[in-house]
């Protein structure tokens, strides 16, 4: 029986972030055994004709990436076998990888950065309630005390954060900065956090790429090309039925450590841990 055709919807954006979507394609190009149809949207493009097109080909099996992916997602996804990417999505019945990372990952990265962390402290939106209830699991399991707190909005997170940096204890807290736009917000909460974990010797550690170089001790980045992989074993269990409808957050990221703050951490990192490194920052 011949394989099917996967459909993959992506945006066509301009360099340099049309990369990301490349290698996304590269990864479901190499892993996917069957035939490939790519999408490539407009800005200008039309869902309702890119449904009839997905429609009139009899196509049943769909990566959907970005948000022109995601709007057609949306309109398929309840009779198509549909796994959607490049997103911070969050359970909503449509399937797919978030880009929110595995707690499990930041975890294990922070245990080898900062081996004498024992409690992280984080703070969150009702948005990443599901992502929380996962982060709290690992960390048991990993022998850390997950502090965790919700927050409604930037006011809010504010306070809380005033509440909670007079608790920690240097020594033996971190605070994590997940995806987030409220709790990790760029222009009020960074900022802050920032200065105070320098002035405190505090660890801070980010979900956001960004973070690091701007003075976190790490954060973490999508592996791209791993993404487009794993976007196909989901879609083909969604298809032969293995697996319900689920979103996972990413367990494929790559490692960026900002080494002068680590060294103000009194951190040093051999050669060997340092080959994990995928970006380090001086600065």
């Amino acid at each position: 029986m011949a394989a099917e055709v996967l459909s993959v919807i992506y945006p066509e954006v301009k360099a340099p972030y049309d990369e990301i979507f490349k290698q996304i394609v590269k990864g479901i190009e190499d892993e996917y055994q069957g035939p490939i149809k790519l999408y490539p949207l407009k800005s200008t493009f039309s869902v309702t004709d890119t449904v009839r097109q997905l429609d009139q080909n009899n196509e049943q099996m769909v990566i959907a990436l970005g948000k022109s992916g995601y709007q057609v997602a949306k309109e398929v996804y309840q009779r198509k076998s549909v796994a959607v990417g490049a997103l911070p999505i969050q359970p909503n019945g449509i399937s797919g990888v978030s880009l929110l990372a595995e707690p499990k990952v930041l975890f294990d990265s922070l245990r080898l950065l900062a081996p004498s962390v024992k409690r992280v402290a984080v703070l969150h939106t009702p948005a990443n309630k599901w992502l929380i209830g996962r982060a709290k699991a690992q960390a048991d399991q990993l022998g850390l005390t997950l502090l965790h707190i919700e927050v409604s909005d930037l006011k809010n997170a504010v306070a809380e954060y005033d509440s909670l940096l007079k608790e920690l204890d240097p020594q033996t807290d971190a605070i994590w900065l997940p995806l987030d736009p409220v709790t990790a917000n760029e222009q009020v909460i960074l900022p802050k956090l920032l200065e105070y974990a320098w002035e405190h010797n505090l660890v801070l550690f980010s979900s956001k790429p960004e973070h690091a170089k701007r003075g976190a001790l790490f954060s973490m980045f999508p592996n791209h090309y791993e993404l487009g992989k794993g976007l196909v074993f989901m879609v083909e269990r969604l298809r032969s039925k293995e697996i319900a409808s689920s979103v996972l957050p990413m367990d494929k990221m790559q490692l960026a450590v900002n080494l002068r703050t680590a060294a103000h951490l009194g951190f040093a990192y051999n050669t060997q841990l340092r080959n994990n490194f995928s970006i380090v920052f001086n600065k």
